[in-house]
């Protein structure tokens, strides 16, 4: 008669139950990270659900881009000017990478300019803006961002510079 391991069906229920949790991964955590990247741009920026912004941006969240600042109002207030600016706004992701802490996006934003941006009357014309958008995130939820988009091909479009 074979003596047994008392702890084998213990650990084993553990590891059948709790695994993936329990013991996550480098991996997991980056594609935890891609997924809260994806959700700013899709559900904040696209959709426009501005209480997300509360649930997943830090309390002490820094926007590192020209022209940016502290809190998590400075989200809002950016959001709230495109979706007025541009009620369509989308915002299509290219490409996404994750490292450790930190989620790269390229995008393309695209929608029709219905309102003012930038002092620019709205001329019903399509815009399309590409950029790229670097998220340090902490704890799931976004601690600093760092934002470049093409901004003169945006006023370009909006009849505020020449082409």
């Amino acid at each position: 008669m074979r003596k047994h391991n008392q702890w084998a069906l213990p650990v084993a229920l553990i590891l059948l139950v709790a695994g993936p949790v329990a013991f996550s991964t480098g991996q997991d955590k980056s594609e935890q990270n891609k997924a809260l990247a994806r959700r700013v741009f899709d559900e904040i920026y696209s959709q426009g659900k501005l209480d997300l912004v509360d649930q997943l941006y830090a309390d002490d969240f820094v926007d590192d881009s020209p022209g940016g600042g502290r809190g998590r109002a400075i989200i809002k207030t950016a959001v709230a000017s495109f979706r007025k600016g541009a009620p369509d706004l989308r915002i299509d992701i290219e490409d996404i990478f994750a490292q450790d802490d930190k989620v790269v996006v390229r995008y393309t934003a695209r929608g029709t300019h219905k309102g003012e941006i930038f002092g620019a009357a709205p001329t019903g014309k399509q815009i399309t803006v590409r950029g790229i958008t670097i998220f340090l995130i902490s704890a799931g939820q976004v601690k600093v961002e760092w934002t470049e988009y093409d901004r003169l091909g945006l006023m370009r479009q909006l009849g505020l510079f020449p082409s």
